[in-house]
């Protein structure tokens, strides 16, 4: 007699060659930015001095790719042309601009990072462009630097400010108890 319920079990190479194409479909799905976590930082840097150097808006540049640590390829129009720039961000406080395609053009601008060592700042200006305040690149904001920013600016006001404030809030209490109908009071009865 046969068995009628057929082995539900797969063996271990169709397992694997699962696993493997699931993988493989993960991967490809995945978006190819292969930008780490203090890459956004370098990579914002990069497009701002390249805004400086080209007078060109943030929003003009494209990033194409990496070619190694803390070097990216940027895209821009420029020259009546489109233009691929390599932009590096060093460790010993330099980011070099270089154009890509007909390597005539090359940068150096120093970077620094600020007082907090949350930023990098560097200082460049270009006779083109008119914007001549320092170029800042700092980590994108997130929801404890929103309650510090609140905290620091409350205790940043004069005192008399806050106490003011409060004594306003307390008073606003205080009438609004004040003209709240008084609740019924029971005659106690006939």
């Amino acid at each position: 007699m046969t068995n009628p319920i057929p082995n539900m079990m797969p063996d271990r190479a169709s397992v694997r060659l699962r696993s493997l194409v699931l993988a493989l479909v993960l991967v490809l799905a995945l978006p190819a930015t292969g930008l780490c976590a203090g890459d956004d930082l370098k990579l914002n840097l990069c497009k701002q001095v390249l805004s400086r150097m080209l007078c060109k808006k943030m929003s003009e540049f494209g990033y194409v790719g990496k070619l190694d640590t803390g070097v990216y390829i940027i895209s821009v129009f420029y020259a009546s042309k489109n233009s691929e720039l390599l932009c590096a961000v060093t460790a010993d406080g330099q980011v070099i601009v270089q154009d890509r395609t007909w390597r005539a053009m090359r940068r150096v601008v120093p970077y620094e990072p600020d007082s907090e060592g949350r930023c990098l700042v560097a200082h460049y200006s270009s006779p083109e462009c008119p914007a001549k305040d320092p170029i800042k690149a700092c980590p994108a904001k997130g929801p404890l630097d929103a309650k510090d920013q609140v905290k620091e600016t409350f205790w940043n006001r004069p005192i008399p400010t806050i106490l003011e404030e409060e004594y306003k809030a307390m008073s606003g209490r205080e009438q609004q108890n004040a003209t709240a109908p008084a609740p019924p009071v029971d005659g106690g009865g006939k």
